[in-house]
């Protein structure tokens, strides 16, 4: 199974849901990563990637631009 990304909440007994659709490919008892990140901390996440690709960009990438 490739990684999946979604949007999630803790619920009240403390467990997290996860869509069925992704619920679907993990057969009981996989064991897997959990990466718990809060929207407000993946937002500063993508401005400072999206930062750091733009910093590294050159004249001479403009060639692609028009691709």
């Amino acid at each position: 199974m490739r990684a999946s990304e979604y949007h999630s909440k803790l619920l009240k007994d403390g467990h997290l849901s996860i869509p069925s659709d992704i619920k679907s490919k993990i057969k009981p008892d996989t064991e897997f990563r959990v990466l718990i990140m809060p929207d407000e901390e993946a937002d500063s996440w993508n401005r400072r990637t999206a930062w750091e690709f733009v910093k590294g960009y050159s004249d001479k990438d403009s060639i692609y631009d028009a691709l």
